[in-house]
């Protein structure tokens, strides 16, 4: 596979190169954060979640208020 790049694989990087900073703009702190910034992977998961905690609670407060009745 180097084979394919043997002719560029040596080459220094074009940093300081004028035509490569055209062509190239660096980005700004500012968007490179947007890129980083966290995002909602799952969207709804937490709301899922708390439904489903809320659903057990309602279960557990029935489950009480039954053991509490045949006492």
């Amino acid at each position: 596979m180097l084979d394919n790049y043997k002719d560029i694989i040596d080459l220094p990087y074009p940093r300081d190169d004028w035509n490569f900073l055209m062509k190239h703009p660096r980005m700004s702190i500012a968007n490179r954060a947007k890129i980083f910034s966290p995002f909602a992977a799952l969207r709804g998961h937490n709301e899922k979640i708390a439904e489903t905690a809320e659903h057990h609670l309602e279960a557990n407060r029935d489950e009480n208020m039954l053991e509490n009745v045949d006492e």
